[in-house]
């Protein structure tokens, strides 16, 4: 009996240790790649972004702009075959406007969108100060993406929702993220994809080419803390 409660307690405390070494794995990978792309000193002052670049999309390279207001909300448009299109979110609401699709009026997104879609109001990320913000970080462990070796790591945010996310091992940049969504009440795996990292006079290196299922998007300019007027994330036509 004496045997059986010792090795319970040697198992018990093998798994506390385990746990405990993979919370602390994540939370490392987190720290390094924060460093990496800048420090968390450098990203906390940061409260607006305004990019500026094109998507590749049948044959077409589509003017894109995206002007993000941290925490309040985001506009993209795209100005495409001569129309002006947009799409904007905010933390309760969002709409699409694409009259290339023939819509005649600014359309709502589905409560299921803009839940999906609230890190994009984050011009910070995710991951800087994630605690605090109610996010959770879990480590999967390590794979071969594209030959390069990356770290894996599952965040969950305060609403539940799910991405995994793939750091270079080397440099600890993020590479890829990949998310479960609803779409056409289909539950679908979307994937973003980032590269050609480069460092912005305000200490902060970013990805400028951004690759997802709309297309790749390549960022000509970013502008750090514009002043942005909140009536843009209203909708109009």
């Amino acid at each position: 009996m004496k045997f059986l409660k010792t090795s319970v307690l040697a198992l018990t405390m093998t798994a506390v240790s385990s746990i405990m070494a993979y919370a602390q794995t994540a939370d490392e990978i987190v720290q390094k790649h924060i460093a990496a792309i800048g420090g968390i000193d450098a990203w906390k002052k940061i409260n607006s972004i305004k990019m500026n670049g094109s998507i590749t999309a049948q044959g077409m390279e589509i003017p894109v702009s995206v002007t993000t207001l941290n925490g309040k909300g985001m506009r993209m448009d795209m100005t495409i075959m001569g129309t002006s299109n947009y799409m904007i979110l905010t933390p309760s609401e969002g709409w699409t406007y694409f009259p290339i699709q023939q819509q005649q009026k600014p359309e709502p997104l589905t409560a299921d969108q803009v839940k999906q879609s609230q890190d994009q109001l984050d011009v910070q990320g995710e991951l800087v100060d994630y605690q605090a913000k109610g996010n959770k970080i879990d480590f999967i462990g390590k794979d071969d993406l594209e030959g390069t070796e990356v770290y894996k790591l599952r965040l969950t945010d305060k609403n539940g929702q799910e991405k995994t996310l793939f750091f270079d091992a080397e440099n600890f940049y993020l590479l890829r993220e990949t998310e479960k969504m609803k779409a056409d009440g289909k539950e679908v795996e979307a994937t973003v994809n980032y590269s050609n990292f480069q460092k912005l006079p305000e200490g902060i290196t970013v990805p400028m080419t951004v690759d997802s299922e709309m297309g790749p998007v390549a960022m000509k300019t970013i502008e750090v803390n514009p002043t942005v007027d909140e009536s843009i994330f209203k909708p109009s036509n």
